[in-house]
């Protein structure tokens, strides 16, 4: 009986994790995406991998630096960006998550990508370190 107790607390202290775990991976998710409207280079750094590769809707694929860069480099151009739909799924210390983003850049019409996301924990904290995102059909 003791170790069927052991075994139940186990697991239930496993799935409690996960929960935990996703959330924090929610949350660097908007971190970035804050991040990036908000022009912030040294949060930026934080939160990205040193080999991150990323996708853009248009298929362009930018490094780590070359997106700060072009984030951060001259005027503001996103206004924001939004969640929908994010399913997050733990595997140790990697994360995949989909969502739907609705984007808005500056002086443009605000549109919707499906993204799929892939974070490491690194360092006591999960970083984005690649990113992928196609552009959805307006409903």
């Amino acid at each position: 009986m003791t170790r069927i107790r052991i075994a139940l607390c186990m697991l239930w202290g496993a799935t409690l994790l996960r929960a935990d775990s996703s959330s924090e991976v929610k949350a660097a998710a908007v971190a970035w995406t804050q991040a990036a409207v908000r022009q912030d280079k040294a949060a930026l750094e934080r939160l990205l991998t040193a080999d991150l590769g990323y996708a853009h809707s248009n298929g362009r694929l930018e490094s780590k630096q070359e997106y700060i860069n072009a984030v951060t480099g001259g005027p503001a151009r996103y206004e924001s960006m939004e969640y929908q739909d994010v399913a997050v799924r733990v595997m140790g210390g990697t994360a995949v998550l989909t969502a739907l983003i609705d984007v808005k850049i500056v002086n443009r019409d605000k549109f919707r990508v499906r993204s799929l996301q892939v974070f490491l924990r690194q360092d006591g904290r999960w970083q984005l370190t690649a990113h992928q995102s196609a552009r959805v059909a307006a409903q």
